[in-house]
Order: structure tokens, then C-alpha cells, then sequence
């Protein structure tokens, strides 16, 4: 059967999870929610029509995947802007950002201010030595 990204989103509960939210090493370095079984009983209208949250990444706090680690959790492709939080706000060091998919990281919050575009796959290994060392606050993701 072939999928299709809206297929996917119809069909796929992923775990709810906090804006970045702190992970255990192995969730965060599979950067991947576990799906939920089905729902017993019908949902309500407003359940049918709320968007299901997922991850579409991972942020460390140190290079190389080190210190503690989050998933980047959104609502829908193209997402709105979301905001780091505690401890990941001003302290991210590496980034990974899943296949079929391009984040906009940018320094200030509501999604303002010089932006770093990471896509497809990509994972940054260390952001050292560059404007956006331990200084990131907002991102936003589309589908590639």
C-alpha cells in the first residue's frame, strides 16, 4: 500500500510530547514517537478535528548528541512557530531534523531573528564556532 503524506498524518497517532521535551538517550537518537494503539469508543467531533502532535527531530544541549536531549514536537507540516523550553532555550549544540522534512531554527523567539534552515535528514554535529551556538529560542517545520 503506498502512502501518502496526508495518508500518513490521517492514519498515525504518535505520543503527545512537550515542545522539546527531555528524552532518554535512545528516544531522542531515534528522534521517533511510538504509535498508540487504536482508540476504544468514538471521539469526540472536536477530538476528530484537533491535529495529532508528532516529532519531526531531535536538539541536544551538547555536540555530537550529548547532555539532554528533546524531540522537536509539532502539531502539523507546515507547523506554526514553536518555542524552545527549559533546558533546551539558549543551550542547543547539535540537531537533527527527520527525512522529509526542513526546520527553520532562528535565535529569537516567535520565530524572528537570523534563522538556520536544516532539512531532510541532516544532522549537525556540533554548532560551535558558528552565530548559533547556545543561542537558538524558536523553529518552525514544513515538509521538504
Amino acid at each position: 500500500m503506498q502512502f501518502t503524506f496526508t495518508k500518513l498524518f490521517a492514519i498515525i497517532a504518535t505520543a503527545a510530547v512537550v515542545t522539546a521535551m527531555p528524552a532518554t538517550e535512545t528516544q531522542a537518537n531515534s528522534a521517533a514517537a511510538s504509535p498508540l494503539g487504536p482508540a476504544i469508543g468514538a471521539p469526540s467531533p472536536a477530538a476528530q478535528l484537533a491535529p495529532l502532535d508528532f516529532n519531526v527531530g531531535a536538539v541536544w544541549t551538547n555536540a555530537n548528541r550529548g547532555g539532554s536531549a528533546g524531540f522537536l514536537n509539532v502539531g502539523g507540516i507546515p507547523s506554526g512557530c514553536r518555542g524552545f523550553v527549559s533546558p533546551f532555550i539558549d543551550s542547543i549544540s547539535s540537531l537533527q531534523v527527520d527525512s522529509g522534512f526542513r526546520c527553520v531554527f532562528f535565535v529569537d523567539a516567535n520565530c524572528q531573528g537570523a534563522s538556520l534552515t536544516v532539512r531532510d535528514g541532516a544532522f549537525v554535529s556540533n554548532l560551535d564556532g558558528t552565530n548559533f551556538q547556545d543561542s537558538l529560542s524558536s523553529f518552525q517545520c514544513f515538509a521538504n
